[in-house]
This record gives C-alpha cells, sequence and structure tokens, in this order.
C-alpha cells in the first residue's frame, strides 16, 4: 500500500511537470503539424484509394524521434534541476520514482501521437472520404503503434534515469531512434525483395528480347531471413513495418513491445538502485 501511495504521489507531481514542460508542448506542436502537412499535401490526392489510410499510420515513424527528445529532456530535467536526489530524501522509493517517470513519459507518449492523430482524423475523414481499412482494423493498428511507443519510452526513459548529463542522453536518444528507424527501413527493403525476377520483355537492336526467369540475388533467405525478420520487428523498425503492411498487424508486434517494456523496466530498475546520485 505505502509503494502504491508513493507512485500515485510521484504520479500527480510528474504530471503536474509535463503540463509545465516546454518540451511536452513542443513535441505536441511538431505531431500537430506534421498532421496539417500531411493533410495539405494530401488533399490533391484524395480521390486515390487508401489515401488517408497511409497518412494515417505515419505517426508512427515520426513518434520515436519526436519522444526521444522529449523523454531525454524531461526526464533529464529531473538531475539538473535536483528534483530526483529530493524525492528519494524525502522517502520514496527508487522503483517509485523509476515507474513514475515511466508511466509519465508514456502517457506523454500516446498523447504526443494523438497529437497527430486527432486532426489527422477530425479533418482527413470529411475531407477524403474515410478509411479503406475497417475502423477494428484502424484502432488495432493504432493500439500496436501505441505500444510501440510505449516500448520506446520505456528505453528512453532508462537511458535517461542512468545518466545525469541530459545533453548526452538526449544525444544517445535520438541517435537511437534514426538508428532503429533507418535500420527498418533497410530490413523492409531487404525482406520485401520477390524470390524470382520474373521474366519480362525488351527491346534491343530493334529485336524483341525476353529475359527469362531468374533467382533474384537480392532475395534474403535462411537463418540470415530470421535474423532480419527478428531485428525487423524491435520498437522503432516496427513503424516501418505498421506503416508498410498492406495487413492486419500481426498479434506478435505488440507482444514485442510488452516484452521490451518489462524487459528495459527490469533492467531499469535493478541498475537505477545501485547509481549513485550524488
Amino acid at each position: 500500500m505505502g509503494a502504491k501511495l508513493s507512485v500515485n504521489l510521484l504520479l500527480r507531481a510528474s504530471f503536474y511537470r509535463l503540463w509545465r514542460s516546454a518540451s511536452f508542448w513542443i513535441a505536441e506542436a511538431v505531431m500537430f503539424a506534421a498532421a496539417l502537412f500531411e493533410l495539405a499535401v494530401s488533399y490533391p490526392l484524395r480521390r486515390q484509394t487508401g489515401i488517408l489510410d497511409n497518412r494515417y499510420m505515419l505517426f508512427a515513424l515520426m513518434s520515436g524521434v519526436v519522444l526521444s527528445a522529449f523523454c531525454s529532456l524531461f526526464v533529464g530535467a529531473e538531475y539538473s534541476d535536483g528534483t530526483l536526489r529530493n524525492k528519494i530524501t524525502a522517502g520514496h522509493s527508487r522503483a517509485a520514482v523509476y515507474l513514475a517517470n515511466l508511466l509519465t513519459c508514456s502517457s506523454a507518449g500516446v498523447l504526443v501521437c494523438l497529437g497527430y492523430i486527432l486532426p489527422m482524423a477530425a479533418a482527413g475523414i470529411p475531407l477524403m472520404g474515410g478509411f479503406e481499412r475497417p475502423l477494428p482494423a484502424i484502432l488495432w493498428f493504432t493500439l500496436c503503434a501505441f505500444l510501440m511507443t510505449a516500448s520506446l519510452c520505456a528505453i528512453f526513459t532508462m537511458l535517461a534515469l542512468l545518466n545525469a548529463n541530459k545533453a548526452v542522453v538526449a544525444i544517445i536518444c535520438i541517435f537511437l531512434a534514426y538508428f532503429l528507424l533507418f535500420l527498418g527501413i533497410y530490413l523492409n527493403s531487404r525482406l520485401t525483395e520477390q524470390a524470382v525476377i520474373p521474366a519480362r520483355e525488351y527491346i534491343e537492336n530493334g529485336q524483341i528480347l525476353v529475359r527469362e526467369a531468374m533467382p533474384n540475388p537480392a532475395y534474403v533467405q535462411g537463418i540470415k531471413r530470421k535474423i532480419f525478420e527478428v531485428l525487423y520487428d524491435l520498437p522503432g523498425c516496427q513503424a516501418v513495418e505498421l506503416v508498410a503492411t498492406a495487413e492486419a498487424c500481426p498479434v506478435r508486434l505488440p507482444l514485442v513491445s510488452l516484452g521490451v517494456i518489462a524487459a528495459s523496466t527490469a533492467a531499469g530498475i535493478a541498475l537505477f538502485r545501485r547509481k549513485d546520485l550524488k
């Protein structure tokens, strides 16, 4: 009961600080502006099938980079302002302090995503005629993206609480977010290669020639493909998968996200308990 009360008190303080955080409102403004930009770009193409579906999920690509900056600055302020040591001195456990920051950053991550989703849905549905996918599929994709965002926030929170240097943490988190995003793009390009290059006709010196079907040397197979598929499910890489897939979001993606949250939180609390805060 005491630990629960401690977390509740810390959460109230963290959310109070969140509403007053410039980095949070800047993150919201960035996502809101991105939604307006996508709407402006998409409107002339509104007659194309599935245009709103494709634009809607783009928040998954942007959230990692935006939240890497937010989490590092928001949590890093705990060190620079001296509030972290004050909480420990006041009798709050390190686990409670860690969980309060994690829950606040994860909640902020969902709110930042909603900063893109709400204007995109509110204006996109009347302007572009709604989604091609059924509503349950859209909601499932959104839930998968929220869990992926929470898993990234869990990683960023762990890094920020284990390093008191706010500038260094910001650089590491932003680099990690970009690395995972570009890794996802690379893995998507490799995993979507066709196993066989189809036959095609072409003209050479006025003659019609036929190139027969042949194995694609760029096709990834065997154990290498299995490794690529595992990496593709990592947070950050998942963002590309969520945007690129035309099928339903696989159940394994939210399970991977939950696993990352659990593993990073357990490791983060264990290391945070041993950290010297002096």
